[in-house]
């Protein structure tokens, strides 16, 4: 009887570890390096293209904003009266962040409004 367990016992340890040595195999760790050696511009181009979303919004009163979205990097870039703006990502309790030293984008759904050094200059039209 206590052969048969020790038996069992053996041969659960000897199964347990053949499975950790088969993920862990050689072939996975040079996909991971060569993975983490490709640049970043093959990355974006590799990336699909949920990864870089375009809108423009309009105000009231006729402006644009042109927003693209790039979550790769966790930027948008902005062209608000002909000027081309980047805002890095932030993280909110939901909708959008973004901002820079300047600018601030924040938004939910419909709702978006850009702000610049704590006033709004752009309020999309719902």
């Amino acid at each position: 009887m206590k052969k048969n367990i020790f038996g069992m016992a053996v041969l659960t340890a000897l199964t347990l570890t053949s499975c950790k040595q088969e993920k862990a195999t050689p072939e996975a760790s040079s996909e991971t390096q060569s993975a983490e050696s490709v640049n970043n511009d093959s990355i974006i181009a590799a990336a699909p293209a949920s990864d870089i979303v375009k809108s423009t919004l309009k105000d009231n009163s006729g402006k644009t904003l042109e927003v693209t979205f790039d979550n790769t990097k966790d930027i948008a870039t902005l062209i608000f009266n002909g000027e081309s703006l980047e805002l890095k990502g932030q993280r909110p309790a939901s909708g959008i962040w973004y901002k820079n030293d300047h600018y601030e984008l924040r938004g939910k759904g419909d709702d978006v409004q850009l702000s610049k050094d704590g006033k709004v200059v752009f309020a999309n039209i719902k």
